[in-house]
């Protein structure tokens, strides 16, 4: 078998039933796809291969993934300029995601100058407009010139149908940044502004309910900032309003609502609720979520919950396990749930708990 098909079965036995017993099927799929990356001199359908096989492996994969993409970029094979794009941009993530900030920094700027002679404006957009790496420049004291590019950007790019998708992420991120990272509200409410522009530009968007979700958590953040209660309530309950509908037009057959949709909803309401300490409210949706999706991060945060307000040592433990052991919507996160653990205050009780930490996955 090769490490696709290993891969491909790791994932259904672990869909099905989430167990420390299939990890040796996600190794023995990592032993055979570095051999594979060499057999065929980094091309760029095993380095995709790779890319998500390592995702699932901690930062030890994270790692892997950043050799990878250098490999593949120096390698003599055929490159078209959209795999070449992705393996710029998932480089930079990975750095940033490892926050190894300032060579994070040197090479974005060289992946957009790269995008700048090869590539569409449309595509300079996504060459910044994620958060994770966004963060990297405020880290570095370098949010001004982030914030530079990012206006420059957004003034040039004519709106188009086709660009909606990244300049809402553009926007969403610099709306982050100055929420949760900056503190500048009165920008923040001007990029909300922008970011509800684009979001309502097409009610019929494919995207527009996850999106606007989003919109009502940045709302939500701002009241919160600014003691407006008030408004918070009323945000929170249009929010679990426009969440229930949705769930009645999916029960009513209407394929324009999927389940994950409204899994993605519950998930972000709940969120926002657990972040404000009320955690009783956000329960019930993250329960929702994870009986009709179940996603790594969804168990994670439901653990906190559970702990925070009931102190259950069974069902908590069993949700960090889950958490960890997901793969579903879980890339990236695997076996990097020990320092987000490390980190919640709400566990800070167990931090030295031993069959608290024996529920997360060593680095393989």
């Amino acid at each position: 078998m090769n490490a696709a098909a290993i891969l491909k079965k790791f994932i259904c036995i672990n869909e099905s039933s989430p167990s420390l017993k299939n990890e040796k099927l996600l190794l023995n799929a990592y032993e055979l796809i570095k051999k594979e990356l060499i057999d065929t001199n980094y091309s760029i359908e095993r380095v995709r291969l790779a890319h998500k096989i390592f995702g699932y492996l901690g930062d030890k994969g994270l790692h892997e993934r950043i050799e990878a993409m250098r490999k593949y970029l120096q390698s003599n094979q055929p490159k078209s300029p959209e795999d070449q794009f992705w393996a710029n941009w998932e480089l930079v993530d990975n750095l940033a995601l490892l926050k190894k900030y300032k060579m994070m920094i040197e090479e974005q700027r060289l992946f957009l100058a790269w995008a700048q002679k090869n590539m569409s404006l449309d595509h300079l957009l996504k060459v910044m407009y994620d958060s994770t790496q966004a963060i990297g420049w405020v880290e570095e004291g370098r949010s001004d010139e982030w914030f530079e590019i990012y206006y420059d950007l957004m003034n040039r790019v004519k709106p188009t149908e086709s660009n909606r998708n990244a300049r809402v992420l553009y926007a969403e991120t610099a709306t982050g940044l100055l929420l949760f990272n900056l503190n500048k509200y009165p920008e923040a409410t001007v990029e909300i502004k922008r970011y509800s522009d684009i979001v309502h530009e097409d009610d019929s968007w494919i995207e527009y309910i996850k999106f606007l979700m989003r919109l009502r958590s940045f709302q939500l953040e701002l009241y919160s900032a600014q003691g407006d209660w008030l408004n918070y309530e009323k945000t929170v309950n249009e929010a679990i309003l426009e969440f229930i509908n949705n769930i009645n037009r999916h029960n009513n057959n209407n394929d324009s609502v999927s389940i994950d949709d409204i899994c993605d909803m519950a998930h972000e309401i709940g969120t926002c609720l657990m972040w404000e300490k009320r955690y009783k409210q956000a329960m019930p949706l993250f329960e929702f979520a994870i009986q009709n999706q179940g996603t790594g991060i969804t168990h994670y945060f439901y653990a906190i919950c559970v702990w925070a307000t009931q102190k259950n040592r069974k069902a908590t433990l069993e949700n960090l396990k889950l958490a960890e052991m997901k793969v579903k919507g879980n890339g990236g996160l695997r076996s990097r749930y020990k320092k987000m653990f490390l980190e919640q205050k709400e566990f800070s009780d167990v931090w030295e708990d031993d069959e608290f930490l024996s529920v997360f996955l060593i680095n393989h």
